[in-house]
């Protein structure tokens, strides 16, 4: 499994039920910052990209990048503040 972060551009009127539906549906999927999500996937990431697309209004704008840590050994590879326990231990055990 890859982890992807996934951020699209959200404007009002539009709806997202549908994209915001498939990134729940990976699973574990975290989701705590509006059109921001962190999943994990056997997709490769244009696949990914592309499958996404095709769920979100015509014109908007998204980008998937894959999560690399710099260095597994080495703290800082992310960095985050302002979450509730259980979201920063799910943060802790992935990034």
């Amino acid at each position: 499994m890859t982890t992807y972060l996934v951020v699209y551009e959200k404007k009002q009127g539009d709806s997202y039920e549908a994209v915001e539906q498939k990134l729940a549906s990976f699973g574990e999927a975290f989701h705590e910052i509006d059109n921001f999500w962190i999943v994990a996937s056997n997709l490769i990431i244009s696949d990914l990209r592309d499958v996404l697309v095709k769920l979100l209004p015509e014109g908007t704008k998204l980008m998937v990048t894959k999560y690399v840590p710099h260095n597994a050994m080495e703290m800082g590879a992310a960095a985050w503040h302002g979450f509730a326990l259980p979201q920063e231990s799910w943060l802790a055990g992935r990034l």
